[in-house]
């Protein structure tokens, strides 16, 4: 490898020493960051689509299986009080109709219409037309015409229990939002690949107990925070990967390919659950497949950019040989080497001067410290957004399962389209203008469901909910990765997703509410996508920047930029990248 090889043949003196150039080799490559090694060994060559379809595809499939079954495990059909009848097998449709008139009040649904009560019954002692109503006595008659069980309709998860399919979604979020910090400082610390692997590992072992433990309500609640904790983890540590080993036009467009496929797995999941039709039988589905990603440890390769700001240079210098080579790249060993060293011995430098670097950090910096907190309200909004009309789709009239296809579908476009417009408009104003689609939707949502009871223009503004969210959504994500240094990248997201599965723990609960109101549910989140988009319009514009390395990098953005500005021309490379400072000055690029 050109670890073992001496870069040009100098003194001793000048091999010891990674910033200066030999004499007879006086004309090097600009190095001010790892994209100038990118633009060497390829940043959207063969490497990055093997890794972008041969394994962030499958993952991606797998993804919205882990992270949305909740919304058919814990759907509670219609039901009602089960009061026995006698003879009740012989009776016509009519007559059970007639028994349910004489045993169940009605009540007003969250909709404004009656429906047979489903948690009262008339009392029946003595005189079984009495008008004197009792919570349920017998259990419950549940509908099965979508479901043989869920998990609520199997244990009784129904009146005075109805809060526990929120509460058991909610202790998974919990579980999310500190393993995503916990998990995120560790990839900082010891590498994104192993992290990875063992994220997989913490989801197959507590995922599958949890299912053998419903009965068991703490068990279950226990088993499903602990599977919680790496289920976040699965989906944002390959994306920051592929993020740090893509060039910045070919990244947002990774992005967008892999949002596309996540999508295939979110269509695939009302389908799943249809077939199935049992909540045990499609936990198991929806779980086991993260297995196929276990077989992948093998021929993943870690980070070099993480591998560079570890100080691991002979890894790191082995890594980007490889991607050459699989890219098909013809590059100058010498030269890859003196990159590669001059990059650690830059961070190793930085890391000296900022020797107690944690995730802390990023609010040292006054600028920094600004983008972080609104990245941080950005995607929580997002998160809190997609989550809840997700999780909504159940409370939508019609075919659920169909509900939640055209929901799923919608992502299709939004994933082609955001991955053009974050590259015309920029990523600011894009997401920005999503969210107002979100905003506005969700007012047509909630005058629908209420002043004009029309299914079809709730099932459109839910629509355009989504439509909204999705692409914000991905500009989210793109800007993460695009705004926090490599050096916190990983935590910097993680404290992102944190945030956003602490606030998102307040989404069954909104769910919730439609129980009673159907409105209640948009104009709550109505106000998220307003709240949203006030945070998005104060970040600065990311468009064709380097990605920064250090946390003084990052401090740069939006320096120089006007809050009505467009795309600001100082978004076109981050100040200071691509310049020679802090090379000597026979090795600047001339």
């Amino acid at each position: 490898m050109g670890s073992e090889k001496s870069s040009g043949g100098g003194d001793s003196a000048s091999a010891s020493d990674p910033l200066t150039v030999e004499p007879e080799k006086t004309r090097r490559p600009v190095c001010s960051d790892f994209d100038d090694i990118l633009s060497i060994i390829g940043s959207e060559g063969r490497y990055q689509k093997l890794l972008t379809y041969g394994f962030l595809a499958p993952l991606m499939i797998i993804s919205p299986l882990l992270e949305l079954s909740s919304v058919f495990l814990f759907d509670i059909p219609n039901h009602w009080c089960h009061v026995p009848a006698p003879h009740s097998s012989y009776f016509s449709p009519d007559n059970d109709t007639a028994w349910k008139n004489a045993t169940l009040p009605m009540e007003v649904g969250p909709d404004g219409k009656l429906r047979y009560s489903q948690c009262l019954m008339y009392d029946q002692v003595d005189n079984p037309f009495k008008n004197r109503t009792i919570p349920c006595q017998n259990g419950w008659d549940f509908d099965k015409s979508d479901y043989e069980a869920t998990v609520p309709s199997e244990f009784g998860w129904v009146c005075d229990k109805v809060e526990w399919g929120a509460d058991i979604i909610a202790s998974a979020m919990a579980g999310m939002a500190i393993g995503t910090i916990l998990f995120g400082v560790l990839a900082d610390k010891i590498g994104r690949k192993p992290v990875f692997f063992m994220a997989c590992v913490v989801i197959l072992v507590f995922r599958g107990l949890s299912l053998y433990t419903p009965q068991y309500f703490r068990a279950y609640q226990v088993f499903s925070f602990l599977s919680g904790t790496a289920i976040a983890t699965f989906f944002n540590i390959p994306m920051l990967a592929i993020a740090e080993v893509c060039g910045t036009n070919y990244r947002s467009w990774v992005y967008a390919v892999v949002w596309m496929v996540y999508v295939v797995g979110n269509c695939l999941l009302p389908l799943i659950a249809w077939i199935s039709r049992e909540w045990f039988t499609f936990g198991m589905v929806t779980t086991l497949p993260v297995l196929i990603m276990v077989f992948f440890y093998p021929v993943i390769m870690e980070s070099p950019r993480w591998l560079i700001t570890a100080g691991r240079e002979e890894e790191a210098l082995e890594t980007v040989w490889k991607i050459a080579r699989i890219n098909g790249k013809e590059v100058d060993q010498d030269d890859l080497t003196w990159m590669v060293k001059v990059l650690v011995e830059r961070q190793k430098k930085a890391n000296l001067e900022n020797s107690r670097v944690g995730i802390w950090s990023l609010f040292q910096w006054p600028r920094l410290a600004k983008n972080t907190i609104l990245l941080c309200i950005a995607w929580s909004m997002n998160g809190l957004l997609y989550y809840g009309i997700i999780l909504n789709t159940t409370n939508v009239a019609g075919n659920k399962f169909m509900n939640y296809f055209l929901l799923s579908v919608i992502e299709l476009p939004s994933g082609y389209l955001a991955g053009r417009l974050v590259e015309i408009t920029g990523r600011r104003w894009t997401q920005v203008g999503f969210f107002s689609v979100s905003l506005v939707s969700c007012s047509l949502c909630a005058i629908a469901s209420f002043y004009m009871d029309s299914t079809y223009l709730v099932i459109l503004g839910a629509l355009g909910i989504k439509l909204g969210v999705s692409v914000s959504s991905l500009v989210v994500y793109l800007q993460g990765a695009e705004i926090l240094p490599t050096q916190l990248r990983s935590s910097g997201s993680a404290l992102a997703t944190t945030i956003s599965n602490l606030i998102g723990m307040s989404g069954p609960y909104i769910v919730l509410t439609g129980k009673s109101n159907a409105v209640a549910p948009y104009v709550i989140l109505g106000v998220v996508s307003l709240t949203g988009a006030l945070a998005a319009s104060f970040l600065p514009e990311t468009f064709q920047h380097h990605l920064p390395e250090t946390l003084e990098d990052a401090d740069k953005f939006g320096k120089n930029s006007k809050f009505w500005s467009y795309l600001p021309k100082d978004s076109i490379k981050l100040e200071g990248s691509g310049s020679d400072e802090g090379l000597p000055e026979n090795a600047q690029h001339k």
